[in-house]
């Protein structure tokens, strides 16, 4: 898979800056492990041990703090509000309206914690350019990893909206060069029918295997990960089988499904917060009825093949497809909760926003080692002990992506200072 590209640097003579005493998060043991100092160097964890030497560096004391590597999410649709109907009719408005308000979900993601985002489809490829205008620093947000636009089958899920149509082989392998031609550096695949298109029903398979298989392999030549939206139990198998890296919402996973997904290192994306506002939001919050309709139909049994997956050994990673009706930017640590309340625990559950959902995406991030990228948040409390603390705002005492403060809210912060 691609090696991602290192996150941007900072100048040659920034200031180090060196966080003193905090409780920093260990993927290995699943614990905090206290009094450690985490030096930052060149957008990356340089050291992180007890008592460093780093004259010169900026000392920022976070004492009694946590800190986590920076959050990951790994199925958004960051140039969609979240509000009934935004992604679906996204198009009708002017292109540099959409453009102006995703640099403002952006900002509201990144703000949130979630210091890496992976986009699975947007109306005009706005992802594309979002997330060069991000890796520019024209405007602040998540390092996005922007599929462009899905590709589907004629009539597929994601039609007319955030994916490009395209039946047989060939055309797949032609619809995903046109997407890395266009900058998309991951990829997205249609396996199923969705909630959010008319007529549509997500028990239906839709590309076939021999489509989803000709797509994996253009794909993974340019080493990129192929995530799969996938409800139906054969159009799970169906991607499976074609090599798709994840495994999107994955709601009707049977015995023989989880089993392909746990011996093929599969990964499973859930969603499982988009189902859910959809079906609880409902007619009352303006959402169409189709979709509410069809939220209904998929709720009970999307929450128990989460269960089943977890139960069965399928790697798990954090995605919430915020954009979605009523998953709006900077909201997304919900989905977090949602995953620790069915299956995982507290610790993996954080995990699967962090260490596991960056080896998913193959990227330099996910935990606080040394050359990892110096992407981390700090909080006021232990998210182990109560992993609601990560949706609350006022718990965020510092955000720092690739080594830059986004937010540093902790008193007592040096400039200048030396140990």
């Amino acid at each position: 898979m691609l090696p991602v590209t290192a996150p941007r640097s900072e100048p040659a003579d920034a200031q180090p800056t060196l966080l003193r005493r905090a409780f920093v998060f260990d993927a290995a043991t699943r614990t905090f492990v206290p009094g450690r100092d985490i030096l930052l160097e060149g957008g990356r964890v340089a050291r992180v041990g007890e008592d460093i030497d780093a004259p010169g560096a900026r000392v920022v004391d976070c004492g009694g703090l946590y800190a986590i590597p920076g959050l990951i999410d790994c199925h958004v649709h960051i140039t969609s509000s979240g509000e009934p109907g935004a992604m679906n009719y996204a198009a009708r408005e002017p292109l540099p309206l959409r453009a102006w308000r995703a640099g403002e979900y952006a900002r509201r993601t990144l703000h949130a914690g979630f210091t890496t985002v992976r986009d699975l489809g947007a109306a005009d490829r706005l992802n594309v350019d979002l997330a060069r205008a991000i890796d520019e620093g024209l405007v602040e947000g998540p390092r996005v990893l922007a599929a462009g636009l899905g590709v589907t089958m004629t009539g597929g899920h994601g039609h007319g909206f955030i994916a490009r149509e395209a039946d047989g082989p060939d055309e797949v392998r032609k619809a995903v060069r046109e997407q890395l031609r266009a900058g998309a550096t991951t990829v997205k695949l249609f396996a199923s029918g969705g909630v959010m298109t008319p007529g549509v029903d997500p028990r239906s398979p839709s590309l076939t295997e021999e489509e989803l298989r000709a797509g994996v392999e253009e794909a993974h030549k340019a080493f990129r990960v192929v995530g799969a939206h996938a409800q139906s139990t054969e159009g799970i198998k169906n991607a499976v089988r074609a090599g798709v890296d994840s495994i999107e919402h994955g709601v009707w996973l049977d015995g023989e499904a989880i089993e392909l997904m746990a011996e093929r290192g599969t990964y499973l994306v859930a969603t499982l917060t988009a189902p859910y506002h959809i079906a609880h939001g409902g007619l009352e919050a303006g959402i169409p009825p189709f979709m509410v309709d069809k939220a209904h139909q998929v709720l009970e049994d999307h929450f128990a093949s989460f269960k089943a997956a977890v139960a069965g050994g399928v790697r798990v990673a954090m995605g919430t497809d915020q954009g979605t009706p009523l998953s709006r930017p900077g909201e997304n640590a919900q989905e977090i909760v949602r995953i620790a309340e069915q299956g995982l625990s507290n610790a993996g559950a954080l995990l699967a926003a962090t260490a596991w959902a960056a080896d998913l995406l193959n990227i330099e991030a996910g935990r606080l080692e040394a050359g990892k990228a110096a992407d981390i948040v700090i909080l006021r409390g232990d998210p182990l002990a109560d992993i609601s603390i990560l949706t609350d705002q006022s718990c965020i005492a510092g955000v720092i992506k690739a080594g830059r403060d986004v937010r540093l809210e902790i008193a007592g912060t040096a400039s200048g200072g030396t140990t």
